[in-house]
């Protein structure tokens, strides 16, 4: 035990080494590319007798965003924006397992307090207050960025950690493109993507569709478990841990979208998105789980429905924004063991239905080049059914416990952007919410930047605000143990950082970004076991939870040589989130300790290699212990080891006369490495995917060659 915790620190150790080797320069940021006819932030650089000149949008005075380029979405059908995220951001990803849940969270808080935001729309669930990533494709994505801290407040409220933003559009094409992928991988798994794009000169089209299908069963060395082999006098001989088959792990996902658009001769553009999620998962039993000759079912359907209607007008000083939208999803989840004869018995038929619609108004306006005002409302209505038949009987028939509950959620929003002098740049905002019928407080929020080195596009940035998340659904009346007398959690945040980006003889650029955040929030929601047996959970405001640390992030790009090109992007996090509060009782363990499942350090990089039609990608993520206590007991049940993640993915296009063809080859887990990223829940070991694209050349495709 000791040569395993000494080897455990060590590779700790290397890990903090590597990282800080890498990432060893001031904390900056990339700057801002230009972006639109917004008043600019003029910034000019010589170098060799050329003039290069960055732009700064008003808008984004302060933010802390990053933004993901479109090479990154479009790696590969297969990953979901869980993956993206894993390897492209700071954010933590909590896994349940190869295709199951996955959750983000950004600096230090939990899944619950990251809004997701889908064209406007939030798509976190009403029930749970988080959102699944494994159900985004990152393929049905044109755009993503990520809003950290304080700078969430721009968009919405409630993510006392930050905001995810994502968007899918139409293109900017002129007539017929379509493109298909078939994707092939280990343990049976399959994907097929199909997409044909349409532009006019008025109307725009674009649909979308993935096929997702896997048996998904993998042998695994069961650490939790130990086979033991006695002699005649009950001796020890020998003693090691079983290799079990991962099964029941088995999914079906489908997904489409629909994008349509039109603008009028005076500017005005009508947009429709559509996107349904028909997905069957098998849910496989746990590492601890001894039951594994015993029949069960364990599975998930679930059917989802989302829109959003928009219109928009851009004038040359202002712009406006209507948009509207409804969200449906049908979830139930089943849980049955077999009792030897054939006849299974239900421990749990779980059934939720949930319903959103939404509306938003927007606008802003400049005042000359100095100011910016920016205002919106939006509305959520939430309309939930959610029961379980359970196994408590009354006379003939099963019981079925649950509730019936809707929620209104409605924000208001105003901005004043104010650059008193060139280079420095002073935003106020103020956010008012509503949830059913508790007005939050004021809500402020105060950026600023101001540009330090021209040469360098050097930006020293700040921010401070209050926020408030409400209570979810489930919080409040989930049966047994909702908590209708929850407060929200308030928090109070602040970061500071400085960003810098520089082109070196237009073959070398480099970009960076640093921040040091910090926040306090109270009356954070834990769920803790309750009831005379304390045989059920109920959530309770327990902790003050004081989270804080630094982000890092690094981004190169270097053109050695014609037609050869390096990337680099990395990305670095320590985030202690420590309880505060005070004791629940003489015995509680966790004042002054590290959150559940919230690593204390993080890193991730992706450095790629291309030359010509050839690119080559090594993706590597590094998560220190995560503790499943609140007493951060250092044992087997009581944490999660670290582990380094390393995948590899090899691309090479072709140029037909009639098509463009694509092969992309990629190897996960490179080094077999043997992980957990939620504690009894086995991950696979190394296995490789095969994809071959196709992309029709418009207009030559139904042509008869030439003889």
């Amino acid at each position: 035990m000791l040569v395993l915790t000494s080897f455990g620190r060590m590779k700790r150790t290397i890990a903090i080494i590597v990282t800080a080797l890498i990432f060893g320069i001031p904390l900056v940021t990339e700057a801002s590319g230009a972006a639109g006819p917004e008043s600019p932030r003029e910034v000019a650089d010589t170098l060799q007798e050329s003039t290069v000149k960055g732009f700064r949008p008003l808008r984004e005075t302060g933010i802390t965003e990053t933004r993901f380029d479109s090479l990154a979405l479009k790696e590969n059908i297969s990953i979901s924006l869980a993956d993206i995220l894993s390897y492209n951001s700071s954010l933590f990803v909590k896994q349940y397992g190869r295709a199951s849940m996955s959750t983000v969270s950004f600096r230090g808080t939990s899944a619950s307090h990251t809004q997701v935001l889908w064209n406007g729309m939030k798509i976190n669930s009403p029930m749970l207050g988080m959102t699944d990533f494994s159900m985004i494709p990152s393929f049905f994505m044109d755009g993503a960025s990520l809003l950290h801290g304080t700078s969430s407040l721009q968009s919405v409220s409630g993510g006392l950690g930050g905001a995810v933003v994502l968007k899918s559009e139409t293109p900017d094409i002129k007539g017929f493109e379509m493109q298909y992928i078939q994707g092939f991988g280990s343990f049976l798994t399959a994907d097929e993507f199909l997409k044909i794009d349409y532009g006019g000169k008025r109307f725009k089209s674009s649909t979308r569709l993935l096929l997702s299908t896997s048996e998904n069963e993998f042998k695994y060395v069961n650490m939790d478990k130990k086979e033991i082999r006695y002699d005649e006098n009950m001796n020890i001989v020998e003693s090691w841990h079983p290799v079990e088959r991962y099964r029941s792990g088995a999914w079906r996902d489908f997904h489409a979208m629909q994008e349509l658009g039109y603008t009028t001769d005076g500017g005005h553009v009508f947009s429709l998105s559509a996107w349904y999620i028909d997905s069957y998962r098998q849910l496989p039993q746990l590492t601890v789980d001894y039951g594994a000759d015993t029949d069960f079912i364990n599975e998930q359907r679930e059917s989802t429905f989302r829109s959003v209607a928009s219109w928009k007008k851009n004038w040359d000083t202002s712009k406006a924004e209507i948009s509207a939208g409804y969200s449906t999803t049908g979830l139930d989840y089943d849980y049955a063991r077999d009792k030897g004869d054939g006849n299974y018995v239900y421990m749990t038929k779980s059934r939720s239905r949930t319903e959103t619609i939404y509306a938003k108004a927007a606008y802003e306006r400049y005042f000359g080049r100095k100011w910016l005002l920016t205002c919106n409302a939006a509305m959520h209505q939430h309309f939930v059914n959610s029961y379980d038949e359970s196994i408590m009987v009354q006379g003939n028939e099963a019981e079925k416990v649950g509730y019936k509950a809707s929620a209104t959620e409605i924000s208001a929003f105003v901005s004043l952007k104010w650059k008193p002098v060139k280079r420095a740049g002073l935003s106020v905002s103020l956010r008012e919410n509503i949830f059913r019928s508790s007005f939050s407080p004021v809500i402020p929020a105060f950026n600023a930047d101001i540009l330090l080195v021209p040469e360098w596009n050097l930006f020293l940035k700040g921010s401070v605000s209050r926020n408030y998340r409400f209570p979810t659904l489930n919080d409040l009346y989930f049966m047994p143990g909702g908590n209708p007398g929850l407060k929200p959690e308030s928090g109070f945040s602040y970061d500071t950082g400085y960003s810098l980006s520089r082109d070196f003889n237009r073959n070398f650029n480099i970009s960076a970004e640093g921040y040091w955040f910090d926040s306090y929030i109270d009356d954070w929601i834990l769920w803790v076991p309750d009831g005379a047996k304390k045989d059920f959970y109920t959530p309770l405001n327990l902790m003050k939870v004081h989270a804080y640390g630094i982000e890092q992030k690094l981004k190169m790009e270097w053109l050695p040589a014609d037609r050869w090109k390096l990337t680099f992007n990395g990305n670095f996090t320590w985030s202690p989130s420590v309880n505060c509060g005070e004791p629940r009782s003489e015995g509680d363990e966790s004042v002054g300790k590290q959150l559940v499942y919230i690593p204390e350090y993080s890193s991730s990089f992706i450095a790629g290699l291309h030359y010509g039609k050839w690119s080559f990608f090594w993706k590597w993520c590094w998560y220190s212990r995560r503790y499943t206590m609140t007493s951060n007991d250092y044992t087997i049940s009581g944490s999660v080891p670290p582990y380094f993640m390393n995948d590899i993915t090899l691309n090479r296009s072709f140029d037909f006369k009639r098509a463009g063809l694509s092969v992309s080859a990629a190897v996960k887990n490179l080094f077999n490495e043997k992980y957990l990223s939620v504690l009894a829940r086995p991950m696979p070991g190394i296995n490789f995917e095969i994809f071959v694209g196709i992309t029709p050349k418009s207009g030559k495709i139904f042509q008869k060659p030439r003889r």
